[in-house]
């Protein structure tokens, strides 16, 4: 606990031949080594999680990681932390630049492992970290091992290891950690302290460019001095205080050249539509929640928004409580380590440490993007596992003891680390987690139901959007998502479009909505002007919107008089995103329509498969237009092929290849084809009308007429009637 050694005594004591004493450094590197041994038995499971939450848009979304170029360099560098969220307020570059090492250097690409065995790397070399603060702090390489042992595993970092994109938090920790360090050895180490200055400067570098946090450096490292437990002299200090100023005048222009924008989401931090007052007491009430979760990191929750912490004055009477209580216990607990810094100055100092290491991310100084999050404790852990410690070194307990209770404490952390790593194995388990540790939080539901949407299992989707309806009315995004999912059941149509509308009356501006609501009122008949409107009003809100363009087109598609305006929108959304396959599949089909611009036509169909190889509608609508082009009936029958072997259970590709056949006189080759769209697709007048044909011309008359009379079942067809008529007056 900050101890001062004593001085040795004068009398030589008799000379006794003992075994050489083994270097310091292999002391502590066997300890060291024990340490991280330990942390990776804990996280050894964290390498089967997959990309869930946040990295997916930060590291499959992101295309500046995706090459290691000069330019995308300058990108990341001029550029903000989120590619698809330019409001996020957040300039992170070298955590970028470390999801491109893993993406393109290390070949990595969007496979998780390689970014897992990073993360944990960065957490195993705070650890050691931790470990020397631990002897620079306390005097005792056994009360530095329980600091870094408790710390290292205890499950409330998860969110920060196993979880990806805790890695800004993980380089932002190293910063604060090396930079406090290398302070402390420029004051005693006269000859190289300017090396040490230089080395602390860049340490801060590291954790400022890495994640905001990182700022809180200057105030630990003034907090270390104020720790009374050694005579100091302004003169050691002051140069360090004056290197500091180098790296936050350069992050400083960096990032506002950046020209961040901060727009914080309701639901994401609701303290934004609360009192001054209300805001910072229920802000200190997180406090006191993360206070708790560290001594009983049960409830574990990967989301903290909106309803999960009630805003004071709004909950019932118990929540007010907590955040009274816990202001009482901060206010003491700063008291208490003040009064006693004297005797107690390792307790002083680890406290206060816990308190200013929290600060950025408290919401009590400047609102943030998020009411809480378990990352945010990663390095503010340090300071409550430094309390744990100094309260144990202050009871004198013996070595033994002391070691046998922390081996039980840090078994214990470290299963339930290994179980909370589990949690973030998928996004299933993830959400499910968050569910049953937070069951007030809104986001959780929807996020589920997001997944089980995308698994195709829609009664659990509904039923999760509703959840999250209940708990938060005017969740925009979760009427959006279920209406999203209603669209696809067989009668949800119009509670689909009503459910687009009540998301567009909560958020007016939500240019996904109009569109999707657009998308819904193009299949309703005499809903075509309203649903262009839709697609118009997206368009006002978001004119870089491609999608919005895209559909647009679509609809026009389906009046040939203005074929020329969707070509138009097409070519608008293959202008803000050339590589948009889908846009230029439909831009293809639309000038394949207008006569004299087949061979465009053809070119725009290959883009779209230049882009996306396996995309088979568009080697199906190829084919199309190569049956258009004369001279070119194998290129079409190749497309067809290849656009099966894509999806065997494409119908219309069937159908049309049966086309392609009979064309060629492979009638023979035609009826098999023919016969396996009706199969798929029952209701495909056209292939069975083509069958009947095929049929004929090998001479197989009343399988024809059983394939004729299947036409006229589904449509008024006079070319079939009259065939059909032919083939009874010959039987006759």
């Amino acid at each position: 606990m900050l101890l001062k050694r004593a001085r040795s005594a004068q009398k030589t004591a008799p000379s006794i031949k003992t075994k050489p004493a083994r270097p310091a450094w292999q002391t502590h590197g066997t300890r060291v080594l024990l340490l991280w041994a330990t942390v990776f038995a804990a996280y050894s499971n964290s390498f089967k999680a997959e990309l869930t939450f946040d990295n997916v848009p930060i590291i499959s979304e992101d295309p500046r990681i995706r090459e290691a170029t000069s330019d995308n360099l300058r990108s990341i560098f001029t550029g903000q932390y989120w590619y698809n969220k330019p409001a996020s307020g957040l300039y992170r570059p070298l955590t970028t630049i470390s999801y491109l090492v893993n993406y393109a250097v290390l070949g990595n690409g969007p496979r998780p492992p390689g970014y897992h065995w990073i993360n944990l790397t960065l957490h195993e070399l705070n650890v050691a970290l931790v470990y020397v603060l631990g002897l620079t702090i306390f005097a005792d390489p056994v009360l530095a091992m329980v600091l870094a042992g408790i710390w290292g595993v205890h499950p409330i970092l998860t969110e920060s290891v196993t979880n990806i994109v805790g890695r800004a938090d993980l380089l932002a920790a190293f910063g604060v950690l090396a930079g406090l360090l290398c302070y402390i050895r420029s004051t005693t180490d006269d000859r190289r302290r300017i090396y040490w200055l230089l080395m602390m400067t860049t340490s801060q570098a590291i954790g400022l460019f890495s994640k905001e946090s990182a700022a809180v450096l200057p105030a630990i490292i003034l907090l270390y001095d104020v720790t009374p437990y050694e005579p100091r002299t302004l003169k050691n200090r002051a140069p360090g205080y004056a290197f500091l100023t180098a790296p936050f005048v350069l992050f400083s222009a960096l990032r506002a050249a950046s020209h961040p924008e901060l727009l914080i989401n309701f639901q994401e931090n609701p303290l934004i539509h609360a009192g001054f007052l209300a805001a910072r007491l229920t802000a200190v009430k997180v406090i006191g929640a993360f206070i708790g979760l560290f001594a009983w990191p049960g409830n574990l929750s990967a989301d903290h928004s909106y309803n999960a912490v009630p805003i004071f004055g709004t909950g019932d009477i118990w929540e007010n409580v907590k955040a009274l209580l816990a202001l009482a216990l901060l206010a003491a607990a700063i008291v208490f380590a003040i009064r006693w810094r004297r005797r107690w100055p390792a307790l002083f100092f680890f406290a206060l440490f816990f308190l200013v290491a929290l600060l950025p991310t408290s919401n009590l100084v400047i609102l943030i993007g998020s009411i809480m999050a378990e990352r945010f404790m990663y390095l503010p852990a340090v300071g409550l596992a430094g309390c744990v410690v100094a309260v144990a070194a202050a009871l004198k307990w013996s070595q033994p003891r002391v070691l046998a209770l922390t081996g039980i404490l840090c078994l214990a952390l470290g299963a339930r680390t290994f179980v909370r790593n589990a949690d973030w194995h998928d996004q299933v388990t993830l959400w499910t987690s968050a569910i049953q540790a937070t069951p007030k939080a809104a986001r959780p539901y929807n996020n589920l139901g997001y997944e089980m949407q995308k698994m195709g299992r829609l009664p659990e989707a509904i039923a999760d959007y509703r959840a999250a309806l209940r708990v938060y009315p005017d969740y925009a995004e979760a009427h959006y998502n279920l209406a999203n999912t209603l669209l696809q059941t067989p009668r949800g149509l119009q509670e689909a479009i009503a459910e687009y509308q009540w998301s567009i009356r909560i958020a007016p501006r939500y240019a996904e909505a109009h569109v999707n609501l657009g998308n819904a009122l193009s299949r309703i008949p005499g809903k075509f002007d309203d649903a262009i409107g839709e697609f118009q009003i997206a368009l006002q809100i978001r004119p870089d919107y491609a999608e919005a363009h895209n559909n647009l087109g679509n609809i026009l598609t389906q009046n040939p008089a203005r074929l020329p305006q969707a070509v138009g929108e097409f070519q608008a959304a293959l202008h803000i995103s050339p590589g948009y396959a889908e846009a230029h599949n439909n831009l293809g089909n639309a000038l394949a329509r207008i006569q004299g611009r087949l061979p465009e036509a053809v070119l725009e169909l290959q883009s779209a498969i230049r882009i996306k190889p396996d995309y088979a509608e568009a080697h199906n609508n190829l084919g199309n237009a190569w049956m258009q082009t004369p001279g070119h009936l194998q290129d079409a029958t190749q497309e067809f092929q290849t656009a099966l072997r894509i999806n065997p259970y494409y119908a219309e590709a069937h159908s049309n290849l049966g086309s392609a056949f009979f064309s060629a006189g492979r009638f023979v080759e035609a009826i098999p084809e023919y016969e396996a769209a009706t199969r798929i697709q029952p209701g495909l007048a056209d292939a069975h009308y083509n069958l009947a044909n095929a049929l004929l011309r090998t001479g197989r008359v009343q399988q024809a007429k059983t394939e004729l009379e299947s036409v006229l079942r589904l449509r008024p067809d006079p070319e079939a009637w009259q065939l059909l008529n032919q083939i009874r007056g010959h039987n006759h």
